[in-house]
């Protein structure tokens, strides 16, 4: 791991506060990073919560795009149901296009997507990305801050236990965010 440029949480318990408010008393210390706390999750072993950490420390759009790269390299690999295929595809029309109307639609592709499908959630991730969670004419309303992320994270993981090689899926999906970490979405340029 390098500087960790397109994170803007720097110290880990920013990064636990999106994660749970309310343990206080389990936050790591003031002078604890961002980068050194996922470096002690990853070499503890501790793989899905490195993906939960940084799920909610990659800004956004960063985290969203993470989380939809990695389910679209896992879907090239397995046959999935089309409802599902089409709200990822919504997602990354979105992430082209970041409108509005790109968004709402990832809202209806996640309503028409199965109940279970990681896709279903990396869709929903898209819609509370930003902008009004509110019907259009109605007052705006935002989505918490830690929707995006906690909602990329898990759609990452059950794309992870849904290959049948969860192992390998989460080593791929945390390169991928390191490099996003690192490097902003110029990290997730194709090999």
């Amino acid at each position: 791991m390098t500087g960790w440029t397109s994170v803007k949480l720097t110290q880990a318990r920013q990064v636990q506060a999106l994660m749970d408010p309310s343990a206080t008393d389990a936050w790591a210390d003031e002078a604890v990073s961002t980068a050194d706390a996922y470096a002690a999750l990853r070499e503890a072993g501790e793989h899905g919560d490195a993906v939960d950490f940084i799920a909610h420390a990659l800004p956004r759009l960063e985290a969203l795009a993470w989380g939809a790269r990695v389910l679209d390299e896992e879907t090239r690999r397995e046959s999935i149901p089309v409802r599902d295929r089409q709200a990822l595809d919504h997602v990354l029309r979105f992430l082209g296009d970041p409108s509005d109307a790109a968004r709402r639609g990832c809202q209806a592709a996640a309503e028409a997507a199965g109940e279970r499908a990681p896709e279903r959630l990396i869709a929903l991730a898209a819609f509370f990305s930003g902008g009004s969670i509110s019907q259009p004419e109605l007052p705006a309303v935002l989505a918490p801050p830690e929707t995006t992320g906690r909602l990329a994270g898990t759609a990452v993981r059950l794309a992870a236990h849904r290959s049948g090689g969860p192992e390998r899926v989460i080593a791929r999906a945390l390169e991928l965010a390191e490099r996003v970490a690192d490097r902003g979405l110029a990290g997730l340029a194709t090999e």
